[in-house]
């Protein structure tokens, strides 16, 4: 097994243990993804890498690409801070969809913008945005199961 297959593995037993039944484990093609109910994330590892997405938006990540530890920290940037989601839409069609991270106390990190090609370019442009709350809460002093999971998963980096 390679390393972005154990790490995955290991994230996919840290979110079974701290959210239980919202998450969902698909196996197809000889690719496994992760879904978390009433949530745009997704997690997916197959036999040379690791993709971490948020709708459509994704990007990914091994040691191959050199970038592995870096698709871990975007899976804990994910799950524990806020996500903003604009859509661009002209008559009914989005045409461009940006994704950021909205961290507590910095600028938002834009992590992949969708674009079509075709789509009615002369009709107005309206801009919708939504706000996807943490899927691991932070309340005031962040409680102690939410610091275990910040050591378990920056842990999976250094292992």
């Amino acid at each position: 097994m390679q390393r972005h297959q154990r790490k995955f593995n290991e994230i996919k037993n840290l979110l079974k243990e701290k959210l239980g039944e919202k998450i969902d484990v698909i196996s197809e093609n000889g690719n496994e993804i992760i879904e978390i109910k009433n949530s745009n994330f997704w997690l997916m590892v197959d036999k040379t890498e690791f993709t971490v997405g948020f709708g459509l938006n994704h990007t990914h990540f091994s040691d191959e690409y050199g970038n592995l530890d870096d698709g871990i920290f975007q899976t804990l940037d994910l799950l524990t801070n806020r996500i903003k989601t604009t859509n661009f839409i002209k008559g009914n069609t989005i045409f461009k969809t940006t994704v950021e991270i909205e961290y507590d106390n910095s600028k938002p990190l834009n992590i992949g913008t969708t674009n079509l090609l075709i789509y009615p370019f002369w009709k107005r442009t309206k801009i919708e945005t939504i706000v996807s709350e943490e899927i691991i809460k932070k309340k005031g002093k962040r409680k102690r199961s939410e610091l275990n999971l910040k050591r378990k998963l920056k842990k999976l980096r250094l292992t």
